[in-house]
Parts: C-alpha cells; sequence; structure tokens
C-alpha cells in the first residue's frame, strides 16, 4: 500500500476507513500480503479460520487483531455481497463484489485462500489507490469524497510536473494558455485551453502540450470507452489546438518569449501521469509520452514523431 503523507486526502481517507469500517489500508494491505504467502496443498488452496489469518497476520505487522479481523471482513466473498445489492448492466463489472476485490472466499466456517488470487487483489488495490479509487462498490460517501480530492491533486502534481520539465529543459513556454488571453496576442480562434506550449528556436519545434490523467479503466467495456475518448475527444481537440497554431505560429512563439522568423514545425503531444492504453493502438495520431519522460524529449533534438502527426 502506498505511503499517506500527512495532510494528505490519501491520509484523510485513511481515516475515514478506520472511522466506517474499522481498518485502514494498512489492515487491508497486510491481510493480502498474508493471504499471497500462504501455504497451500497441491491443489493450491488453503482452507484457514479467519481467526488463523489474523493472528498470522498480526505476527508480522504488529497491527491490532480488531483492525486485521475488520479487514478480513471487507475482504470476503459470501453470499451476502456476492449477490450484489441491485440489478446492473452487464459491463459495468466495476460495480459488483467480485473475487478481485473480494479474494477471501467464505466456505462455510472457513475461508478459501488462493494465494494467486490474493496476488492479484493486492496488485488491484494498489493499481486503484494510484489512481485515486478503490475497489470496493460500497465506500462510504466521506472515503469516496476524500479519494476524489486526492484525484485532484494528482491532476495538479502533473501540472506541476510538466513545469518543472520545461523549466529543467530551459525552453521558453506559456503554461496554461487561454483561448481569451491567446486571441489578443495575435492567436484567433483557439479551441480550448493550451496546457503547455514549447517554442525551441534552436530546432525550430513548436511543441503544443496536452496533460491528461483519466480515471484507469478495468473491465473491457469500461476499457473500450476509455480509448474512445482518446482517440475522438481528446485527440481531435489536440489537434484542432495544433492546427491553430500552425496557422499562428510566429505569434504563438511570440507567446512563449520568442521572436524572429523561425521556420516553425508545430507537434501535438500527449502528456499523461501513467501509461495510457491509447497509445498502444496501431495508429494513435498523436505521439504520447509519461510526464517523466517529457524532460527527455525536449531535450533531445532529434526527436520528431514518425510518422509526423496529421491534423
Amino acid at each position: 500500500m502506498p505511503d499517506l503523507p500527512a495532510g494528505s486526502q490519501l491520509a484523510q481517507a485513511d481515516r475515514l476507513l478506520h472511522q466506517h469500517w474499522g481498518c485502514g489500508l494498512a489492515a487491508l494491505g497486510a491481510v493480502l500480503a498474508t493471504a499471497t504467502d500462504w501455504p497451500t496443498g497441491p491443489d493450491g488452496t488453503a482452507a484457514v479460520t479467519t481467526e488463523d489469518l489474523v493472528a498470522e497476520t498480526a505476527a508480522w505487522s504488529a497491527l491490532p487483531a480488531d483492525h486485521i479481523r475488520a479487514a478480513v471482513a471487507r475482504l470476503r466473498l459470501h453470499p451476502g455481497n456476492a449477490a450484489g445489492t441491485g440489478p446492473h448492466a452487464y459491463t459495468e463489472v466495476e460495480r459488483r463484489s467480485r473475487p478481485l476485490a473480494h479474494p477471501l472466499i467464505a466456505a462455510d466456517e472457513t475461508l478459501l485462500i488462493l494465494p494467486w488470487l490474493a496476488f492479484a487483489a493486492r496488485e488491484a488495490y494498489a493499481a486503484y489507490l494510484d489512481d485515486g479509487r478503490l475497489p470496493h462498490p460500497e465506500l462510504p460517501a466521506p472515503v469516496t469524497q476524500a479519494l476524489l480530492r486526492h484525484r485532484q491533486q494528482l491532476d495538479k502534481h502533473l501540472e506541476r510536473e510538466i513545469s518543472e520539465a520545461v523549466l529543467a529543459a530551459g525552453l521558453p513556454h506559456r503554461f496554461r494558455l487561454l483561448e481569451k488571453t491567446a486571441a489578443n496576442l495575435g492567436v484567433p480562434d483557439l479551441v480550448g485551453e493550451i496546457d503547455l506550449l514549447v517554442a525551441d528556436p534552436a530546432t525550430g519545434r513548436l511543441w503544443v502540450i496536452e496533460a491528461k490523467n483519466p480515471t484507469g479503466a478495468v473491465a473491457p467495456h469500461a476499457l473500450i470507452q476509455h480509448i474512445q475518448k482518446f482517440t475522438t475527444r481528446y485527440r481531435d481537440k489536440l489537434w484542432a489546438k495544433a492546427a491553430t497554431i500552425a496557422a499562428h505560429p510566429h505569434q504563438a512563439a511570440a507567446l512563449c518569449g520568442v521572436t524572429g522568423e523561425f521556420d516553425w514545425r508545430v507537434l501535438p503531444l500527449m502528456v499523461t501521469r501513467t501509461i495510457e492504453p491509447a497509445a498502444f493502438l496501431a495508429d494513435p495520431h498523436v505521439p504520447y509520452i509519461t510526464a517523466d519522460r517529457l524532460i527527455a524529449v525536449l531535450a533531445d533534438p532529434g526527436w520528431i514523431p514518425v510518422p509526423e502527426p496529421a491534423y
């Protein structure tokens, strides 16, 4: 489970989990870690009692037994939660109780442990938390709100990261170029705000950078919808912004503080906080990088997408 910096919204979500569930993220992670390493028989499974699992987890984690017991209860899949609380469309996988979120299978008076499932669940919980979520459809509303605020902090962190990257690269730039500002300074008809405009006079590259941190998707239907957002709405908006900059390259460069006659090549670039599935389409149409690669791309004078984007 991730670190919980003091004062962060993630730490606040953890405190709220303690209030509403009787356990926090540490106890959930400790139970999953214990189940992952549990010895099994030849069939790869083990049947244990709740108290055995609690005792084993407490022995190495030093967490209170009541916290661990509450975490076990939240990780159990049993007839009461497996049936769900109401009808859902077949595509709404992430709204259901499922083994990936509840990997401890109730079997009469014991729990069926499948270490490979516990490991997959541990990875899923970590991935969800990195995305500012938890894979539980029944999260208390205050916890959901705290995680939403945590996501907003992640968005701000992405903005800081790209801003620091262009400063480290030492290139003239304009951060958060608004439509009205652009129009007043000679770049009319801009469709939406440009997150980062970077002028590189040494190479003649004029970068139009869009920063995105969308909620991740797990279920196949949700993943398709997620990718479609990039291949239509996000990409088309980036193309439109790049086309506007290409129509007024010298004025756009002046917005970054670069004047003079340069043969500008306008390059759209999608920057995301984490690896984006849409980047792996056969033809994504625009280049994608993660924010931690932005400095390297800006600093490489030969970095040009092949083929170059057409907009």
